[in-house]
């Protein structure tokens, strides 16, 4: 999983988000599987998600312990999402020869398990004391073990589905903070990741074809879902912009859409990196949404 809750992503890729998980050493000793733990969670991808929902609540309700825990219960629960999603997904990984933990052997499945149910734990409890959206994270988590199937199953609607994903973070902070959204920063939040999973779905349409996957790259061909990528991702910052009230907002918003600019026409820049770092104007644009 790859955006704010996660996907599925070609081989080039995971291999860049993964590196940790390959290092000389790290084997099947006690430091080794802690590493292997570490990386399988995906750090730097799964703190995407709490850095949302804290700034909703940090700028709804100000900065607080609350709000930080918050933001723990999120990262928690992505966490389990990648884990399970590698789990699931662990016999199409080893195939392609993804270096992911559980695909490479470094971490065993049962392992695997029992660490996705420590970090399940760990995001109720949390949000338990937090006191209010346990039912927000429970429906995400049934939704985040069902991704892996209904993406394998339905290939054709894995954007929304990851942009349903990708909006919880957002919720969760209006309803933790007590301040709802209107439904528009939702639908341009949820633009942007389908206008990314686009994008990759036009890199990734070798190999989808050969496997059978009806992606919208494989339908429209990989030129077209680029173009609408692309399009879409410019399109829901620009709308952010806007709509945007308040100087940090807007700010965030230019800064997304300036982002995003430099990593589409970056010479030399293959499209497998272009994806990886797209989930920098992601982050601005997420900020834009919070802070708007």
């Amino acid at each position: 999983m790859q955006s704010l809750l996660g996907t599925p992503a070609s081989r080039p890729y995971n291999q860049r988000m993964v590196l940790l998980a390959t290092r000389p050493g790290m084997t099947r000793t006690l430091p080794g599987t802690l590493r292997a733990l570490l990386a399988s969670t995906r750090p730097m991808s799964a703190l995407l998600a709490p850095v949302m929902t804290c700034a909703v609540i940090w700028v709804r309700a100000g900065l607080s312990l609350r709000c930080l825990a918050a933001g723990l219960a999120m990262f928690a629960l992505t966490a389990f999402g990648f884990q399970i999603n590698d789990v699931l997904d662990y016999r199409k990984d080893a195939a392609a020869q993804v270096q992911r933990p559980i695909a490479t052997g470094l971490l065993s499945r049962r392992a695997a398990m029992l660490f996705a149910l420590a970090l399940l734990l760990i995001a109720f409890a949390v949000a338990a004391w937090v006191g209010a959206g346990w039912r927000v994270l429970a429906v995400t988590a049934a939704a985040l073990i069902l991704y892996t199937p209904c993406a394998h199953g339905v290939p054709l609607i894995k954007g929304l589905y990851v942009a349903a994903l990708c909006i919880v973070p957002l919720y969760y902070g209006s309803v933790v903070s007590g301040a709802a959204y209107a439904w528009p920063p939702y639908a341009l939040l949820a633009a942007f990741i389908v206008g990314r999973e686009a994008l990759m779905d036009a890199n990734e349409v070798r190999g989808d074809r050969g496997a059978g996957q009806l992606t919208i790259a494989v339908l429209l061909g990989a030129g077209h879902a680029r173009w609408i990528g692309v399009s879409l991702m410019a399109f829901s910052i620009l709308c952010e912009f806007l709509s945007a009230r308040g100087w940090v907002a807007k700010t965030s918003a230019v800064v997304a859409l300036l982002l995003l600019g430099v990593v589409l026409v970056w010479p030399r820049l293959d499209e497998d990196r272009r994806i990886e770092l797209s989930r920098i104007p992601m982050l601005a644009a997420a900020l834009a949404v919070a802070c708007g």
